[in-house]
């Protein structure tokens, strides 16, 4: 393996079957159907009931070791670790099968003492990675929680390359200072089936097309997980792990204020977190997005990628470049070339926080990016280490005027003669003296609000001018129920709920705001957090 990234490597992402198909764009996946709207359910007039999620026996009851609800990375790699132990395990899932959860799309996860570390020379220890990621933190994780995911993570690869699942070892996209994320060579059904095969090889169960709907709790002890098939499944122990809330507008608005496109699976609703708060479990604090790091989405999508990973209008990249961006009212609010280094963990908080976006550019900048190419247009700056990959964006002098009218047309972009004239249509009454300030900085090469790189000044002063309004977009959220250190779910006591783990996205125990700088990183932690609660509950 060279240390030259290829596109893949710099997307995070793959030619994978389950997204080409379609399965986890927004436009064409499953919808959810509104169990996890809300923590209250329907009672028999169809008026919420304030009491919590109403009980419903089921017809048929199912008895196991442990039920887990998810079959997404957390889920399937608890069960498959359990079932190897010996636990009898059935695990619920809302889809038509367990590929077409988040895990079955993304790229790949960070992970620490692998083999292929090990083959291409370049271990992660877990002191490096744990150093790194809690640094990243500030204190605002759970440190023995995030170390002990981590120490599983290794476990979690090892055990996939060993049933077959085909991972390279990428090259360090963003300058992390180490090269943790494994890149899946298989396509969603390829990573999941062999998993899948083994969980039942060894006496697992899958209940598919089913969804979790209520912890059963027998005082104060979980006991089993309602499901809407009419099926109680009963257990000891249960994990909940249904891949978070990016399906849910109303949880999106209520945590990160403000909805955001999802690019991965609907059907993660965030059904499961509110599974856990009902049976007596409390928020945590921390909610981020694993962003976009293929640029943004407007307004008027409804399906951002083409079948080789281009945008569908290629004027959504420019939120890669590191050139103008203000907010709702004209101004700037960041350095923007630290969303084009980051444009996964600093690019995604950036515009959750603005809400919506606006990218301002001359007529000199438009062009460039057409003929030239943004890397080259900056003078190829060797500091800004995903640039080489981020020109894979570049829009195409054969698509450039007809998409830019189709942006035109659906109101997220702007063409005047004037900066005046941009301001008026999209009402920023500060971006006339944002643009003289910003264009002082050009021309003295210093960045005196912001402290952003020279290489990506390049004023904004020949007409005729255009404007991009971008939204926020994710593949998925990180945050959600509070757990402590042994992924116990906990009351607002800060007591463990007996017999209730969370794994994955939906405990919001280990993952920071912003997303964390090494790609990667949710998946790999929802991985080792399976294997980690799967080692917790054998050694009970």
């Amino acid at each position: 393996m060279t240390q030259t990234m290829d596109r893949r490597s710099f997307l995070g992402l793959g030619a994978l079957g389950a997204l080409a198909a379609g399965a986890g764009l927004a436009g064409c996946a499953p919808q959810p159907s509104g169990a996890g709207a809300a923590p209250e359910a329907l009672g028999e007039t169809g008026e919420a009931t304030p009491a919590g999620i109403a009980r419903k026996e089921g017809s048929e009851t199912k008895e196991c070791d442990v039920a887990i609800v998810g079959a997404g990375a957390a889920g399937l790699m608890a069960a498959l670790n359990l079932a190897r132990g010996g636990k009898k395990v059935v695990v619920i899932e809302a889809g038509p099968s367990a590929a077409i959860s988040n895990f079955s799309m993304c790229g790949g996860p960070t992970a620490c003492e692998t083999k292929l570390q090990a083959q291409e020379n370049a271990t992660v220890t877990l002191d490096q990675i744990f150093t790194y990621m809690n640094d990243f933190s500030r204190g605002s994780v759970n440190s023995a929680l995030l170390r002990n995911c981590l120490a599983h993570t290794g476990e979690a690869i090892d055990t996939m390359l060993d049933l077959g699942i085909g991972m390279e070892l990428i090259p360090d996209t963003y300058g992390v200072g180490f090269r943790g994320r494994h890149f899946f060579m298989e396509d969603g059904e390829g990573r999941t089936a062999p998993i899948v095969a083994d969980i039942e090889a060894h006496g697992g169960e899958f209940l598919y097309s089913t969804r979790g709907e209520k912890i059963i709790m027998e005082d104060g002890v979980a006991k089993g997980v309602q499901t809407d098939a009419g099926i109680d499944v009963m257990a000891p122990v249960v994990v909940v792990c249904t891949g978070g809330f990016g399906g849910n507008e109303e949880m999106q608005l209520e945590k990160l204020n403000t909805t955001v496109f999802p690019l991965g699976s609907t059907l993660s609703d965030g059904t499961g977190i509110n599974m856990v708060l009902d049976a007596g479990g409390a928020w945590d604090r921390n909610f981020a997005v694993l962003g976009n790091e293929c640029g943004a989405v407007s307004k008027a999508t409804t399906s951002p990628f083409t079948e080789d990973w281009h945008n569908t209008n290629e004027h959504l990249g420019y939120w890669l470049f590191g050139g103008l961006y203000t907010d709702p009212v004209g101004e700037r609010f960041i350095s923007e070339g630290k969303i084009a280094q980051f444009p996964l963990a600093v690019g995604g908080e950036a515009l959750l926080r603005a809400g919506k976006a606006y990218v301002i550019m001359d007529n000199d900048y438009y062009q460039a990016v057409q003929n030239e190419g943004i890397y080259a247009y900056l003078g190829e700056p060797e500091a800004w280490i995903a640039g080489p990959e981020a020109g894979y964006y570049n829009v195409t002098p054969e698509n450039g005027e007809a998409h830019l009218q189709e942006a035109v047309e659906q109101g997220w972009a702007v063409k005047a003669d004037s900066i005046a004239e941009i301001a008026a249509a999209f009402d920023l009454p500060a971006l006339e003296k944002t643009v003289e300030n910003y264009n002082r900085f050009c021309e003295a090469g210093v960045d005196e609000e912001y402290g952003k790189e020279s290489h990506f000044l390049k004023a904004v002063k020949t007409a005729p001018f255009y404007a991009f309004e971008y939204v926020p977009s994710c593949w998925g959220t990180n945050g959600g129920v509070k757990v402590d250190s042994h992924l116990r779910a906990v009351d607002k006591e800060n007591k463990a709920i007996p017999g209730l783990y969370v794994a994955g996205v939906d405990q919001g125990s280990v993952y920071s705001v912003p997303y964390y700088t090494n790609e990667g990183s949710s998946v790999g932690l929802a991985l080792g957090s399976g294997a980690y609660v799967a080692a917790e509950i054998l050694g009970a």
